[in-house]
């Protein structure tokens, strides 16, 4: 085993207030876990200056060009030391009992690969709900205890195992979702527990998110196109027209299901039907032309 219980590899894109709060919210954490804290940043000295000063314990990796969340972490996730790898993105803002909740949930249960919540603490703003429940609405507490076939990538930890069935799709820049369904394929189940949450609190204007919303759909669908038949990808084509009213359907039971924010996804409701015919939008391109540089529009 390694010195080191816990490598935190933290994607640093949307500057230094975000990544501030996240790392103010890790010295808080039980310091009796030895724990590494590894951040890749592309946005550029205004972040990797500032760490050094203030936070000198904290690796960086720092890029002088644009990268993508998954090429983010990849390079910390390669370098760390620790038995278990935790991945989050500096918008989000772990729990006081992150690193307890963690080691305990390892400890517990077999499974590789082990995510929590990702609870709203952008709560100011009718847009950030509408951008929350888009993203996140999975991934609300209560979360539901046990086996599952999703796992939030701002939530998620691997047991050092984990790694060596990853390793070529962490270099190729996979997402966590495609990560995770090989795992799956692979015998790998995945395992949520409620008790390990961060807080997700980023702020987004209405361009910036139906920007993202686009190529986040687009990326999907292009990078769906690689593991299925030419058939199967214009089914997804025709069918990808018709995706609003599901997604907006499984948008609400999943909130319904947890049953505390109903009163704001109706206020939100119809941003996030706007936000759902842009994904759909998005997906409908990467399925007829690919996934092009979309990746890189992400944060």
């Amino acid at each position: 085993m390694s010195e080191i219980t816990l490598s935190v590899v933290i994607a640093s894109l949307n500057g230094r207030p975000y990544i501030d709060s996240c790392l103010e919210a890790l010295t808080r954490q039980d310091q009796s876990i030895r724990a590494e804290i590894i951040i890749a940043d592309c946005i550029g000295a205004t972040v990797t200056d500032f760490i050094k000063a203030n936070y000198p314990d904290v690796q960086v990796i720092a890029f002088n060009e644009r990268k993508s969340v998954p090429a983010l972490r990849a390079a910390g996730m390669l370098v760390a030391k620790g038995d278990i790898i935790v991945i989050t993105e500096d918008h989000c803002i772990p729990a006081d009992n992150w690193f307890e909740t963690l080691v305990a949930a390892h400890r517990t249960y077999p499974e590789l690969a082990i995510g929590g919540a990702v609870d709203n603490a952008a709560t100011e703003r009718l847009i950030d709900w509408a951008v929350y429940f888009c993203e996140y609405s999975n991934f609300t507490s209560p979360l539901p205890a046990g086996i599952v076939h999703d796992l939030p990538g701002p939530n998620v930890s691997y047991k050092r195992k984990a790694l060596d069935l990853i390793r070529d799709m962490l270099r190729d820049g996979y997402w966590e979702n495609f990560i995770h369904q090989h795992l799956e394929a692979n015998g790998y189940p995945l395992r949520a527990e409620p008790s390990i949450i961060v807080w997700h609190k980023k702020h987004f204007t209405l361009a910036s998110f139906v920007s993202e919303r686009f190529h986040y759909g687009r990326w999907f669908a292009g990078t769906r196109n690689k593991f299925v038949s030419p058939a199967k990808r214009l089914f997804y084509l025709v069918f990808s027209l018709l995706l609003p009213p599901l997604i907006l359907y499984r948008l609400y039971k999943r909130v319904q299901s947890r049953g505390s924010h109903m009163p704001m996804f109706w206020r939100s409701l119809p941003l996030i039907a706007f936000f759902t015919l842009v994904w759909a939008l998005g997906e409908f391109v990467g399925y007829a032309t690919g996934e092009g540089k979309s990746v890189l529009q992400l944060s």
